[in-house]
Parts: C-alpha cells; structure tokens; sequence
C-alpha cells in the first residue's frame, strides 16, 4: 500500500498519542519560521580564560569549566573533547586507585595542561592578530 504523510501520520498519532506538532511528522520536516524574538537581549563578550587548576579534592574540571576560548576557530568543543579522553586515560590507566584519587587526578591535569595550553594561546593569539586595528599588523596580515 502507497501511504502519504497524512496516512503516516494518522497512523502515528492514532497508534501511539502523538501529536503532529508543527508538522514535525511531515517529511521532509516543515518547521515554523520564527519572525521575531520577544523579550530581553543579552550579550556576552568573547574572550579567553584558563583555570589555573583544572582539579580539585575529588572533582576535575572539563570543557568550558576549565578554559574559555573565543569562538574564533571553532575548537572549544574539541579541546573539551581532548579533556574527556586525558580524563579516561588517567583513570583506565590507574585500575588500582580509586576514583578521585589526587594522584590520578594530578597526573590528569598536567597531561592536560601540556596539550590544550599551546591551542588556548594560539587562538587567544589569532583573535588578537585579526582584532587589532594597529596599521603595521593589518598590513602584515593583509601582504599574506
């Protein structure tokens, strides 16, 4: 039998309670197209930070916990990435230590410090290179 979306979707919400909301059952999806944002505006700046200490008794910081990197190259995510992994490492590594143990999770900061440190200040440095409106720089960058 040749079914369409109606039938589809018929069946779907008859078999099981759910609700087409907002075409969402349709194929290809048809979402609504949003004409304006009600309410406050916010902002916020974009920077660089690196947390002297990435751990702490029994508690180790990843991701953005841990360092803040301008969006600039797109590589917040996968030094957070980076954390997760040294993190498994170091406690996969160590079977016979438990879990927080400071030792596992020094050894985890220092691993981890050594790898992100050169990225986070790479890409603290291109977003200064590109910021700067100092003649010289912006000529530098422009010859190539």
């Amino acid at each position: 039998r040749n079914l369409h979306n109606v039938d589809i979707s018929s069946g779907i919400n008859a078999e099981y309670g759910v609700s087409d909301y907002m075409g969402m059952l349709e194929y290809p999806p048809q979402t609504p197209l949003i004409a304006a944002v009600q309410g406050p505006r916010a902002k916020f700046p974009l920077g660089f930070s690196n947390s002297a200490r990435y751990v702490g008794p029994r508690t180790a910081l990843l991701g953005d916990a841990a360092h803040r990197v301008h969006p600039l190259a797109g590589q917040g995510a996968n030094i957070g990435f980076r954390g997760i992994q040294q993190l498994v490492k170091n406690i996969t590594n160590n079977p016979d230590r438990q879990l927080g143990d400071y030792r596992v999770l020094n050894s985890f900061e220092s691993s981890l410090q050594r790898q992100v440190t050169p990225m986070l200040c790479f890409i603290d440095g291109m977003h200064k290179l590109y910021s700067t409106s100092f003649d010289p720089i912006v000529a530098a960058r422009s010859y190539g």
